[in-house]
């Protein structure tokens, strides 16, 4: 019996394996250069790192198990919860802002699609201790500039949830969860309808909702400006806070739910010099108000990048500010961070990027320990892969096996070139040869 590999997962073949090793080293050479360091954490977690912060609800989504202990586990579904815990645990004391990236593979139960895997692999950064716009634009600039150093065009959507919060205040506690789902589905007009049924409909809720762009930016100006001067009075349920507002469905793999990590003070000039510092930066944002996931867990900016070529499960990227230390045992610190979905980013990449061809060291087997010397300094001396024959084949088969893996060149080496101390160097597309020194091959294969 052949035994398959799990649902919802994938083997990767040498060339895709490759084709996923470039793409990642590209944006995290990148990440680099933007001062962020590299860091990692446990596959598996204990469970209550994401209950604590997504609610009971979440086991039903993920990998939970026991241990032989007894002690409750999960694979990491995601990976902003165990950095964040990593920071709490062994980063806070270290000297702000701390700017981190990583890579690692997640796992959530459920149906496999197109875009969605049971095992899937997310690349992210994280700026740790700053709350200023400085950081919100560094951090989304950074998020955009890897999406092109992928090759791949994203658009860019910009969303304040300090505004969106402060109108949700003056809608009855009871309504909002309704009012919530409706944002976050995208059903406008059924949410102009709850709005009227519930006489909330002079909020300009759904009208804001339904802009986009710049003129999404100054309707906002001007109710930012109103409930900044106390223009609508709170409902009584108001007190209640805001627990009830949350986005039913979890908001997405960076939801949380630390209502104390949520404050309700509106502070829209911080957003509008977001935007400006964006343009500084030449990003091209769409402000877009109707990026609510999360509700609890971020604190003010959010975004979300699309990319075209993925159907309906568009969404290559999400991130904005949040609060998330205090939950987990630490002081409450303010980070802005993003995780992207580094499968979707490789379903539309087109790399152009090719494994290079190997060197094939063929040799009559009677020279077999020159054969391996030569391959040694080879290795030491050329930036390209170089193989040696461990089949025991004849000169012949050796020399087809050199044309059938692509191999650029062949370096013969047989009891005559030993004893010249000159090997034959061969080019395998023409067929043309060349007597050189190991020295001078290695020179001629560096060019």
């Amino acid at each position: 019996m052949t035994i398959q590999r799990p649902r919802g997962t994938r083997d990767f073949l040498p060339e895709e394996s490759f084709r996923r090793g470039a793409v990642r080293r590209r944006m995290q050479e990148l990440m680099e250069r933007w001062g962020y360091s590299e860091v990692s954490t446990p596959t598996f977690e204990h469970l209550e790192l994401f209950t604590i912060k997504s609610g009971p609800s979440i086991i039903d989504e993920i990998y939970a198990f026991k241990d032989k202990g007894g002690r409750d586990l999960a694979l990491r579904p995601e990976l902003t919860a165990p950095v964040m815990r990593m920071y709490v645990s062994e980063l806070q004391k270290s000297p702000k802002p701390l700017r981190l990236h990583y890579f690692g593979n997640c796992f959530r139960y459920e149906r496999p699609q197109r875009g969605r895997f049971r095992e899937f692999w997310q690349l992210g950064a994280e700026l740790i201790g700053s709350d200023r716009p400085d950081s919100e634009a560094e951090v989304i600039a950074l998020a955009q500039g890897l999406i092109k150093s992928a090759g791949v065009s994203g658009d860019l959507h910009l969303g304040y949830l300090g505004l969106i919060r402060a109108m949700m205040r003056r809608i009855p506690a009871s309504e909002r969860p309704a009012v919530m789902r409706l944002i976050d589905k995208k059903e406008r007009g059924l949410l102009a309808e709850k709005l009227q049924e519930i006489g909330r409909d002079h909020l300009g809720l759904a009208e804001l909702i339904d802009l986009k762009g710049r003129s999404a930016l100054d309707r906002a100006m001007e109710l930012a400006d109103d409930l900044a001067g106390g223009a609508e009075d709170l409902p009584s349920e108001a007190a209640a806070g805001m627990s009830e507002a949350a986005c039913p469905d979890g908001g997405g793999d960076r939801a949380g739910r630390d209502d104390r990590a949520a404050p309700t003070d509106l502070d829209f000039g911080g957003f509008r010099e977001l935007v400006d510092l964006l343009e500084a930066y030449g990003v091209e944002a769409t402000v877009d108000f109707e990026i609510v996931r999360g509700l609890e867990y971020y604190t003010g900016t959010v975004f979300e990048i699309y990319a075209s070529g993925l159907g309906a499960q568009n969404q290559i990227c999400g991130g904005g500010t949040y609060m998330l230390a205090g939950l987990l045992g630490g002081q409450e610190t303010r980070s802005t961070g993003f995780g992207i979905g580094f499968d979707r980013i490789m379903e539309i990449v087109d790399l152009e990027e090719r494994p290079p061809a190997p060197v094939a060291v063929v040799f009559v087997p009677l020279v077999r320990a020159e054969a391996v010397k030569a391959a040694k300094e080879l290795r030491d001396g050329v930036a390209v892969p170089v193989v040696l024959d461990v089949m025991g084949r004849g000169l012949g088969a050796q020399l087809k096996q050199a044309s059938s893996i692509g191999a650029s060149y062949a370096v013969i080496i047989g009891p005559k070139e030993v004893e010249e101390g000159k090997f034959t160097l061969r080019e395998m597309s023409t067929g043309s040869q060349e007597s050189l020194g190991l020295m001078e091959i290695i020179e001629r294969l560096s060019k």
